[in-house]
């Protein structure tokens, strides 16, 4: 859906791609700190789960 300036705007779904990812960089931190093995597992499961979000959202397409 493009804007009235033409620009396309962004959905739930790339939104959601995004916390994700940042979510993922942030427990990846204290799984780095902590040494933990577990949070490194949800690190790397949401990193994945927002990976395939993104592209399911097509947040490229998004992109000016």
């Amino acid at each position: 859906m493009a804007s009235s300036s033409g620009h396309h705007k962004a959905n739930v779904g790339s939104w959601t791609a995004v916390f994700l990812i940042i979510a993922a960089f942030t427990v990846g931190v204290f799984a780095l700190v902590l040494h933990s093995v577990p949070l490194w597992i949800v690190t790397g499961v949401a990193l994945v789960v927002g990976l395939i979000t993104a592209v399911a959202s097509q947040i490229m397409e998004q992109a000016y």
